[in-house]
């Protein structure tokens, strides 16, 4: 129970938190969608500034979702996932 506590990231928010960029797939079947929305609000709760995208359809795993990342894996391509780059490079600016 305690290591469990350790690795939950929404328990380990507080002031030292950085701004966070967070994506995740709906049907993502690894991590449930649920547990980017816990961490979301904690860092919500928490006044951490968040970006925050949810996209329908995807497995775990991702990285870019082109083919460039695909090692060879259709289920590894989501033409949806794709924008999750340049919208993280656009929130990058910020700092």
């Amino acid at each position: 129970e305690m290591l469990r506590e350790l690795i939950s990231l929404e328990k380990q928010v507080g002031s030292h938190t950085p701004p966070v960029f967070l994506w995740h797939t709906v049907t993502d079947q690894t991590v449930p969608v649920r547990n980017a929305l816990i961490l979301a609000e904690a860092l919500i709760k928490s006044g951490v500034s968040l970006e925050l995208h949810l996209y329908p359809v995807g497995r775990h795993g991702l990285a870019l979702a082109t083919e460039e990342t695909a090692d060879g894996q259709e289920s590894n391509i989501e033409p949806q996932c794709q924008s999750w780059i340049v919208l993280a490079e656009k929130w990058l600016e910020h700092f």
